[in-house]
């Protein structure tokens, strides 16, 4: 009688996990117009591992620089981050956050979830470059037990290079951006 009851409990989980390991298809007709004209779509889940990890790593790099105070701990990773800087677009500013974040505070940590928001999403340029839109956030938190940082919707861009992926160009949205962005979403 307990063997026939284990079988059964047994036999329905097998059911249930391959219902669960059912082949990833995209469903396009329910996206946000804007990002599918962009080209910005869910990875394959195969494709989110590899874009996690490195969002995950950039993300380190980042609050790393601003917990030392020491943008080169991000450039040492990233050293295209550290050219063709343009404030205004909010194209590689990572120094300005470093900079801003650090006058007059010591940060013991930082938190941060690149998909708090929504889930990432990838625009494929070509078989070695690709770009990630990134709605996250990140949070700082200093010795004093005080908070910084908020929300982060960043265009993240990946170039393959000598057989892995690394990012050459981070481009923030700004304020007007943002707000564009936002009113897109709610149409």
């Amino acid at each position: 009688m307990m063997k026939n009851y284990l079988s059964g409990i047994i036999l329905i989980m097998m059911i249930c996990s391959l219902f669960g390991c059912q082949q990833y298809t995209e469903n396009t007709a329910g996206q946000n117009r804007e990002e599918t004209d962009k080209g910005f779509a869910e990875p394959e889940p195969s494709d989110w591992v590899k874009y996690n990890k490195l969002i995950l790593q950039y993300m380190y790099y980042r609050t790393q620089a601003v917990q030392q105070n020491d943008i080169t701990v991000l450039w040492n990773k990233y050293p295209d981050l550290k050219v063709n800087k343009d404030h205004q677009k909010g194209i590689n500013v990572e120094k300005d956050e470093v900079e801003s974040l650090n006058n007059g505070r010591k940060w013991i940590d930082a938190n941060y979830s690149i998909e708090s928001h929504e889930r990432m999403k990838v625009k494929t340029v070509n078989e070695e470059e690709a770009i990630v839109l990134v709605h996250g956030g990140i949070n700082y938190i200093s010795n004093d037990f005080d908070e910084a940082g908020g929300e982060v919707l960043i265009e993240i861009s990946l170039k393959l290079k000598n057989n892995h992926w690394t990012i050459v160009q981070t481009d923030e949205y700004t304020e007007l951006e943002y707000k564009e962005w936002m009113q897109k979403q709610a149409k």
